[in-house]
């Protein structure tokens, strides 16, 4: 779905990671770190071809390769010698562009962290880090491994399916509902919070990072549009694996938890709404609620495939389910976790997520360095929601840096370059 969908509709289903070191770059100590993290993911060596059933994924020897540029890169193309990922670095800057239908989140920033060890190691002394792929314990083909490939509805016990996902409707939209102003192409505000600051606060009204800001900005929204006949309704990000038990894969692997702000939780008090808001992440990030919308979808997939004997009703296809979000959240948070690895968090300025324009409204939350990094990402001309989030910082007492505007700078994607 991933795949075919984000080519079905023409998206650069592509993210760009970024880094701000503490001193510039070494390019030298960089290609040999880029050589040593490739030698680390073989699973990650690939490159994507068709024939006239399929896209499909075919192991590709090429080096990846390293830019010396800012702008960002396209994959699957000759300048990234058709790999799927690429590095760039300019001045102080290291970027790792990556394509999105290869892995999630969760892999992209185990390839970053192998990455900055091994540059890091080298040019700082860092001494080596748990829980790494090296070349000593690389992410070898079974780590490509899909638990959704075999998963069913069928398999799983009865008691699980009582708790199952309920569809929460049709949301209140920025654009539609809103009307603010759609344009072809997404902005980003890379947004600098001091870590200790946004966690004592946070922790102060029973929250984590990511409930908090999925909070603050459904009362941005709700300050702005007081009268609606729709939901404010956000979607969070969840890590499936552990509910899975598929910890070790690398293939897209997530969840969501939808959060409605609803009247009643509007006249409650910021601690009780924080609250209620982990509850719902607790609830629906539980196996049982997990497990049967994880295999609903991956059936639905599986059906929808077979349906679709050639490459171009199969892009038609899930063109539709790439899409099926539209209408049914305002916005999506996604929140990765704090940086673990606390020696290369020390040389880490800043660390921003860039993701693909594939909702109206989206917030990347990166933590590292002592900074939470929050990256807000729109589609629409207005900058009304940006500034009504930043008033509910202000009004909570939160400090806050806005280092950038600019144009998304995630990578091109393309399959028709040979």
């Amino acid at each position: 779905m991933h795949v075919h969908g984000a080519l079905g509709t023409g998206t650069d289903y592509t993210v760009r990671l970024s880094v701000r070191m503490t001193d510039p770059v070494d390019p030298v100590i960089l290609e040999k770190a880029l050589q040593a993290a490739q030698q680390s993911f073989p699973v990650f060596c690939i490159r994507l071809r068709a024939d006239e059933q399929e896209y499909y994924f075919e192991e590709n020897p090429l080096p990846v390769v390293l830019l010396h540029q800012s702008e960002k890169s396209c994959l699957n193309c000759v300048e990234s010698n058709y790999h799927l990922w690429t590095v760039c670095f300019d001045e102080d800057w290291i970027h790792l562009d990556i394509f999105h239908g290869m892995t999630d989140g969760t892999g992209m920033y185990q390839v970053l962290a192998t990455l900055l060890y091994y540059y890091c190691a080298e040019r700082y002394g860092i001494p080596p880090q748990e829980d790494l792929n090296t070349t000593g314990h690389p992410a070898g083909a079974q780590r490509r491994t899909d638990p959704q490939d075999t998963l069913s509805p069928d398999t799983l016990p009865a008691d699980l399916l009582q708790i199952a996902q309920k569809p929460v409707g049709n949301a209140f939209t920025l654009e539609t509902d809103g009307g603010l102003t759609s344009q072809g192409y997404a902005v980003i505000r890379d947004i600098e919070i001091p870590e200790d600051a946004f966690v004592r606060f946070t922790s102060a009204h029973d929250a984590s990072p990511g409930t908090m800001v999925s909070l603050l900005l459904a009362r941005a929204i709700d300050s702005l549009y007081p009268s609606r006949d729709k939901k404010i309704i956000s979607a969070y990000v969840v890590n499936a694996r552990p509910m899975l038990q598929a910890k070790e894969t690398l293939a897209n692997c997530l969840s969501m938890a939808f959060f409605p702000y609803e009247d009643r939780i509007r006249e409650m008090p910021l601690t009780e709404q924080c609250t209620i808001y982990r509850g719902m992440t607790f609830l629906q990030s539980d196996p049982g609620c997990v497990l049967p919308s994880v295999a609903a979808s991956a059936q639905a997939v599986r059906a929808a495939a077979a349906a679709a004997p050639t490459i171009e009703e199969k892009k038609k296809t899930f063109s539709a389910m790439f899409n099926g979000g539209e209408g049914l959240i305002t916005y999506l948070v996604s929140y990765t976790g704090k940086w673990r690895y606390a020696d290369i968090g020390n040389y880490m300025r800043e660390f921003w997520a860039h993701a693909p324009n594939t909702f109206g409204l989206t917030v990347q939350i990166g933590a590292a360095g002592g900074k939470i990094f929050l990256s807000l990402q729109q589609r629409f001309k207005e900058d009304t929601v940006c500034r009504a989030f930043l008033s509910q910082l202000e009004q909570n007492g939160i400090p806050y840096v806005v280092r950038r505007e600019m144009k998304s700078d995630v990578p091109a994607f393309t399959t028709d370059c040979e």
